[in-house]
């Protein structure tokens, strides 16, 4: 996953509760969510960045998961 800006974005509404929103900002704010070395982001960059990490890895785990499925069909065949 890109996380500085070489693939294209698209942008999408998201709707979270407001506790979730305030618990993003906190986050954020005590430095618990990682910013790239190097600068300072807003605080929507970072919690935007934070949520693509999640897709991104739960993605992954969707491909790790299809990988095992596939593998233990084969050793069943």
């Amino acid at each position: 996953m890109d996380m500085f800006g070489k693939v294209p974005l698209v942008e999408i509404p998201v709707h979270i509760t407001p506790d979730q929103k305030r618990w993003l900002e906190k986050m954020v704010e005590e430095g618990r969510i990682a910013i790239p070395p190097g600068g300072t982001l807003e605080k929507g960059s970072v919690i935007s960045m934070f949520i693509r990490m999640l897709i991104h890895n739960a993605m992954e785990e969707q491909q790790r998961q299809a990988a095992m499925e596939a593998e233990d069909d084969e050793d069943e065949e």
